[in-house]
């Protein structure tokens, strides 16, 4: 039996459903409003001098902590690759089955296991149980028993390979050592991944933040000499305005890299922004969150300037 990627997938610890992801600033805002997290969070944030930009934190703090997880998950594979390295390989006695070139038994996902196997697969399994299902975080993420684990890891067959083969034949090695490179790949992918989605939540932070000080100087500015001026108010009115729109500009970016995520993942898969944030509710699109709640404190600005603007005729 030979092996392909697509025979594997990146695996996930009970992924929701992907859902369909909005495509512009208007579905953004209003979604995001009425989660009571951020209706919440904006009234609670319109008396702060500062933006806490708490979703952004959050969602910096979930990139960290999947990255010592990958990293761990890398560190394990790379252990079990070594230790097959280590383990003796030959033709089991009795053992008649053919292997493909890949390195699996032909048949063996519904081989029957021969007696008399040699124990080196025990090896092998116990190496796996002490590397990749040993990870701090095993338990938590997946807790698989392990022929789930090595079957969405490396391989259906690669799970059939170890219950229905009669020995660690060289080419079986080959073809688990094959595998298990290709997930040490994966992780290293996602690696990057997490570092790219790192870099477009600072670019997001700094932006929103330039928004929100202009916004607060502008509310100091209609707090102090202005405040009865019609001209200055109109002129405050205005550029707050202007601010609205550069949080649509930076709403707009942001679904331009929704739908271009930084890791292509299998057709089986969530997305990534969906695998990355799925599992916290309420918390599934950091940015535009934040960009919600800077367009809810911009507009309730305006309306105070408009009040102004009324008394001031």
């Amino acid at each position: 039996m030979s092996i392909s990627p697509a025979d594997v997938t990146f695996r996930v610890a009970d992924p929701d459903p992907a859902a369909a992801e909005c495509t512009d600033l208007t579905c953004s805002t209003a979604a995001e409003l009425l989660e009571p997290a951020v209706v919440v969070g904006t009234v609670l944030a319109s008396v702060l001098a500062l933006v806490a930009f708490a979703y952004l934190r959050d969602a910096r703090g979930r990139c960290r902590e999947e990255g010592r997880r990958v990293a761990d998950e890398q560190d394990a594979f790379e252990e079990f690759a070594a230790r097959l390295r280590d383990l003796p390989a030959g033709r089991p006695a009795g053992a008649g089955r053919s292997a493909s070139p890949r390195g699996l038994p032909a048949g063996a996902a519904s081989a029957v296991p021969a007696t008399g196997r040699d124990p080196t697969l025990d090896r092998v399994k116990r190496a796996y149980r002490e590397t990749v299902m040993s990870v701090p975080h095993y338990e938590e993420e997946y807790d698989d028993d392990l022929h789930a684990s090595v079957a969405a890891e490396l391989g259906d067959d690669a799970a059939a390979a170890l219950v229905a083969s009669d020995g660690l034949t060289p080419d079986l090695r080959e073809g688990l050592t094959t595998r298990t490179r290709e997930a040490v790949r994966r992780r290293e992918n996602l690696t990057d991944a997490l570092d790219a989605e790192r870099d477009r939540l600072d670019d997001a932070e700094t932006r929103l933040a330039r928004i929100d000080r202009e916004r607060r100087a502008l509310a100091e500015h209609l707090d102090g000499r202005v405040a009865d001026s019609f001209d200055a108010c109109a002129d405050v009115w205005r550029r707050l305005g202007e601010l609205e729109q550069r949080c649509a500009a930076v709403a707009s970016d942001r679904q331009a890299e929704i739908r271009n995520p930084p890791l292509d993942r299998p057709e089986r898969s969530p997305s990534f922004y969906r695998y990355l944030y799925g599992r916290d509710p309420g918390a599934d699109h950091p940015v535009l969150a934040e960009v919600a709640a800077l367009v809810s404190r911009i507009r309730a600005d305006r309306e105070r300037v408009e009040k102004r603007l009324a008394n001031a005729q």
